[in-house]
């Protein structure tokens, strides 16, 4: 036992550690999915989020319909640190540090108000109102809570047996107190409730789905999962999967190749490229307990994002047994993959790499440069001084044309005008940073628009003595219709020629 005299006790100044706590990292996304962690973990099966301006005094809501919490639950809950990180917990438990509540409320509001009832209980309240903290330096926890508070916690509760409700009001780091009238403001705080939504269809995804869905609510409409590896798509590729170990605890790793920009729709190619395109969107998707920590990241040294690995995502589950081990940190946002398992996780990345790559280069036989039924296309690479460059191909039958006319002299100087200022950089540039934003060929354009450009060749293969037959299929095999076959059977029925004949 210490002896009295050879110590003394160290309690923190509470306003010195409030304001600590407010700088944890958080964005207004995860402080709320930080919240929604404790309402899954309390077997919700209902969280309704709120955005409400509230006449310019706006706060933010989470109610779920969990078990709830007694009394002394709720004071314990409200304590900075109430969970020990180095306890067993239940494989349900989203939480670690018994920080989140309190972090991520402080990181975006100054007034945070929990409500909470059992089967068997009242309703029980508690706040923590930093402006008093700051003034008292005390750690003062209040029973009694705002007007604003109340009318919420009996809006809750009014068809709820169970359930916890947490508040954010004073939310200062959201609309500071002196732009609570702007409107500026107004509409940037109901932008972050569709981050927030966007960010929750993404992290919580995985309880959106199957026999003990929970359904998500942002301002009373549903909000609908987002699956990053398309798995309900028939083009998508589940490759083999695999169980690797971590002091005896299962990670399972499951590699998709996601399908073809070819093979999906314009709509669906926006939709699963995310909220930061597709390049953005590639590599490992850490879930611990089902809930999104890591979204498209390599995570493991020298493993750059590249435009051919795109297609390649992974999805990696652990529990919540190894959290020491994978680095998860207070906001759940990081975690490092375990050296004992990094070498097969490369293994395994360096495979869907690979796979991604095939699928990302095979655009159909039609688009294959080397091969032997491509007649003509307009670019071709060539050496110029041991040089790469880029010239127009004077065999296309286009330009053919063109260059036998009576302007061949200025025809020729146009070409060479723009094989010499290709602007080569400003393509390589935007292709690998905006390439998702790139137009293919004939894209946008309407379906007889190029009608005149296919009737010009038609006519010329004709006068070189061409079938029919052979004229459309050299047609077929030009650039730029070996792109959209369907344009020259559209051609073929407006003229009656049969191909096969």
């Amino acid at each position: 036992m210490l002896d009295i005299n050879d110590y003394e006790l160290a309690n923190p100044n509470a306003a010195s550690l409030i304001q600590s706590l407010r700088a944890f990292g958080y964005d207004i996304s995860t402080a709320v999915a930080d919240l929604i962690d404790n309402s899954i973990t309390a077997n919700a099966s209902d969280i309704s989020i709120s955005f409400d301006w509230n006449s310019g005094a706006p706060f933010i809501s989470i109610a779920d319909d969990g078990y709830g919490m007694t009394e002394t639950e709720l004071f314990e809950a409200m304590k900075t640190g109430s969970k020990n990180p180095l306890d067993t917990r239940d494989e349900r438990d989203l939480g670690r540090f018994g920080l989140g509540l309190k972090t991520a409320s402080f990181s975006q509001c100054k007034r945070l108000t929990v409500a909470s009832k059992t089967n068997d209980s009242s309703i029980n309240v508690r706040c923590w109102d930093l402006d008093i903290v700051n003034e008292t330096n005390e750690w003062i926890l209040l029973k009694k809570v705002t007007n604003t508070a109340n009318r919420i916690i009996d809006d809750v509760f009014s068809d709820r047996k169970h359930g916890t409700v947490v508040i954010w009001e004073k939310l200062d780091k959201i609309v500071p107190d002196e732009c609570v009238d702007d409107e500026d403001y107004q509409k940037a705080f109901l932008n972050y409730a569709k981050q927030v939504k966007n960010h929750i269809s993404l992290v919580f995804s995985s309880y959106m789905k199957g026999s003990k869905r929970v359904l998500f609510k942002l301002n009373n409409r549903a909000v609908d999962l987002w699956d990053p590896f398309m798995s309900d798509c028939t083009f998508t590729s589940l490759q083999p999967s695999e169980t690797l170990y971590i002091n005896g605890h299962e990670v399972t790793i499951k590699p998709y190749i996601l399908p073809h920009q070819s093979k999906i729709s314009t709509e669906d190619f926006a939709l699963y490229g995310g909220l930061h395109g597709w390049n953005e969107q590639q590599g490992f998707y850490i879930y611990r307990n089902n809930r999104l920590i890591v979204a498209g990241a390599w995570l493991l040294p020298d493993m750059e994002k590249k435009e051919q690995y795109r297609l390649a995502r992974i999805r990696i589950d652990i529990g919540n047994e190894t959290d020491s081990e994978w680095g998860i940190d207070v906001r759940k946002s990081i975690a490092i993959p375990p050296i004992p398992i990094q070498k097969e996780l490369r293994r395994i990345a360096v495979v869907a790499q690979k796979e991604s790559a095939k699928v990302y280069r095979h655009r159909g036989k039609k688009l294959a440069r080397n091969s032997s039924k491509i007649q003509a296309y307009v670019w071709q690479q060539n050496l110029r001084s041991g040089k790469i460059c880029y010239s127009i191909n004077r065999e296309h039958p286009i330009i053919k044309q063109l260059l036998s006319s009576s302007n061949k002299k200025e025809v020729a100087k146009l070409i060479d005008l723009i094989e010499e200022t290709v602007p080569v950089p400003m393509i390589i540039s935007d292709y690998s940073e905006k390439s998702d934003e790139m137009l293919n060929p004939f894209e946008g354009r309407t379906t007889n628009q190029f009608d005149d450009m296919i009737d010009a060749l038609y006519e010329m293969y004709r006068s070189n003595g061409y079938s029919p037959q052979e004229a459309v299929k050299n047609i077929a095999s030009t650039e730029p219709y070996i792109y959209a076959p369907e344009k020259v059977q559209l051609f073929c029925e407006r003229e009656g020629i049969d191909v096969y004949e």
